[in-house]
């Protein structure tokens, strides 16, 4: 039979075994763990396939690293763009993509031709989708005119 006091010290006994396994595990366990910042290697094969690993397994293998995803640092938003006011119509309109200087100069040439050939010509035709010939009104050709100095403007800087 077991006595009170040899029970306590079993009981403590037991204690500090549990502990002293729990500690010893979790030492083992960081000690296998596998390095965060490991070097990964880059080599393609004979047939043009690209690999990726952890060894260099070719004596072609190169070592590179893996940028680390950092998020940018969020955008003060300004207190005119709060959804309590309304927005002015200028931050509204989205920007127009940049059109490279070659275009640019394609789009300039088109609208000087087209003001050329819209102001030279008395009348002016146009085939519809019936594929027969309609004449422009004085008003439609003004419109193209207007049309085509915007276009002059906008790419002829």
């Amino acid at each position: 039979m077991v006595t009170p006091h040899a029970y306590k010290g079993l009981k403590n006994n037991m204690i500090h075994k549990k502990l002293i396994t729990i500690t010893l595990t979790a030492m083992v366990c960081m000690a296998y763990q596998v390095p965060v910042h490991s070097s990964v290697y880059k080599w393609t094969d004979g047939s043009g396939q690209i690999h990726y690993s952890d060894q260099p397994n070719k004596p072609n293998a190169e070592e590179f690293s893996i940028r680390n995803n950092t998020t940018t640092k969020p955008r003060e938003i300004k207190k005119d763009e709060t959804k309590d006011e309304p927005a002015s119509p200028v931050a509204a309109k989205p920007e127009e993509p940049k059109i490279p200087a070659a275009e640019k100069r394609r789009l300039c040439q088109q609208a000087k031709s087209d003001i050329s050939a819209i102001s030279s010509r008395g009348r002016m035709r146009e085939v519809n989708a019936k594929g027969e010939y309609s004449y422009l009104t004085e008003k439609q050709r003004q419109q193209r005119i207007s049309t085509a100095k915007k276009k002059q403007s906008k790419y002829c800087r």
